[in-house]
């Protein structure tokens, strides 16, 4: 087996479910080393006890957390799992460091070998970081979660050329975090993270497992408490997964094609692959078995693999 793959987690936890799934399967796999978690982009402190609460859940204090740099002007809908953690004291968690961008710095200039940098949210850190230490890029690779490059995840509902989230909640912060500097970038857009919904078996089968496995039932209660907040019409699938496949890219490239594409963010938000003006990243393009995916997925997060 080869060495895990160091990691820090860069994450707007909390406004969208599929972040704490993405923690879980972290959480759950040998294959990494999970050394900082840090919030990014919303109400921070609130996504901060979000991961700490998982992370002493699941035994795992002694990975440190780090409040990001905190979102500014309308935050409303992005603290959908607040009932789980409204009376958490994020202080009473041993590893904490208020300063989560100083914090993740000091880890990556300090460390003996490449750290790689899994954002699953907006850019805010990881520009934040830059500025402050560019040789940041040297000492480490970043895997982001963002992107629509062929749109081929959404045909026929999501619009051509839709923009994404993660990068439109700041084109600034993704210029300067991940398109104009010299950071080995590799790409998970929607073409392939889009519309992974694990169907009613599975997800009724990590339920069953819940029952007596504290990390899967915390993972269930902040799914149903986030399906009620969302006013989510529930019948039995999950909602969408995305962030998981960002996991997957850790862990194996097996069940996915890549090709390596100069991608380029217009000045509106739309991700093109552009050869005069893009940065060459490895993009994940398309899936090679989705459904050998969804069992790995929910054979893992349940402990069965």
């Amino acid at each position: 087996m080869k060495k895990p793959v160091s990691l820090i987690l860069d994450t707007d936890i909390g406004s969208d479910i599929d972040d704490t799934w993405a923690l879980a399967m972290i959480l759950r796999s040998p294959e990494i080393d999970l050394q900082m978690v840090v919030s990014a982009a919303f109400e921070t402190t609130y996504q901060a006890k979000l991961a700490a609460k998982m992370l002493q859940i699941a035994g795992r204090e002694d990975v440190p957390v780090g409040v990001g740099v905190p979102g500014t002007g309308n935050l409303e809908g992005c603290s959908n799992i607040l009932d789980w953690v409204e009376d958490y004291d994020l202080s009473s968690y041993p590893n904490l460091h208020e300063d989560g961008v100083g914090a993740m710095i000091d880890l990556i200039m300090h460390a003996e070998e490449k750290i790689t940098v899994l954002a699953i949210g907006p850019c805010t850190n990881l520009a934040a970081a830059i500025q402050r230490e560019p040789r940041i890029v040297e000492k480490s690779r970043l895997v982001f979660l963002g992107g629509n490059l062929y749109n081929g995840a959404f045909s026929g509902w999501y619009p051509p050329l839709g923009k994404e989230s993660n990068i439109n909640v700041s084109i600034e912060a993704y210029r300067i975090g991940v398109e104009k500097n010299n950071w080995e970038v590799e790409m998970i857009p929607l073409d392939v993270s889009g519309n992974i919904i694990l169907d009613t078996e599975y997800f009724n089968h990590i339920r069953e497992a819940a029952k007596t496995d504290p990390l899967m039932a915390a993972l269930v209660e902040n799914t149903d408490i986030w399906f009620k907040n969302m006013n989510y019409n529930y019948h039995g699938p999950t909602s969408a997964l995305f962030d998981t496949v960002g996991v997957y890219a850790l862990i194996s490239k097996e069940l996915l094609n890549y090709q390596k594409l100069p991608v380029y963010v217009s000045d509106n938000g739309i991700t093109l692959i552009d050869p005069m003006r893009g940065k060459m990243m490895d993009c994940a393009i398309s899936w090679k078995d989705k459904e050998k995916f969804y069992k790995f997925l929910t054979a893992r997060l349940c402990g069965e693999i």
